[in-house]
């Protein structure tokens, strides 16, 4: 089941427990409750609220966390911009992840959340950009 179902089952279910508990309330004739109707409202209201909230809590382990970029170091997201030009013989070579270029492994870096990269290159002029982590070889 996708996630967007399931946090649409958690929502309409928060919905009818709070419904159920108002419309018990409101025809239930216990004699602890209070005579005027609009009495039985608000107190119907505010203990279907704290039924809602019990139910979403309850049901909010079966939802997964939503799948997003690990943040940098320290916690900021991390924003990378690649810009290069380059003319005639010029070799221009950027990497956002980690190049390993002695059969080491690269150490891990939390991926960037916006990457951007745009290159100009004239005459015989070289550029890498590289928005990943790259072994030599691939």
């Amino acid at each position: 089941m996708s996630v967007a179902v399931r946090r649409t089952v958690v929502a309409l279910s928060s919905l009818v427990a709070c419904a159920l508990v108002v419309w018990t309330v409101r025809v239930a004739p216990w004699d602890w409750l209070p005579e005027d109707g609009g009495d039985r409202l608000t107190l119907g209201t505010g203990i279907g609220a704290v039924v809602a909230a019990a139910v979403i809590f309850a049901l909010t382990s079966w939802i997964p966390p939503a799948a997003g970029p690990a943040p940098a170091a320290g916690g900021q997201p991390r924003r990378v911009t690649q810009i290069a030009e380059a003319e005639d013989w010029a070799v221009i070579e950027q990497a956002a992840g980690n190049r390993d270029t002695g059969g080491r492994t690269p150490r891990q870096a939390a991926p960037a959340d916006a990457l951007t990269q745009r290159a100009t290159g004239r005459g015989r002029s070289r550029i890498r950009q590289t928005g990943g982590d790259e072994v030599e070889g691939s």
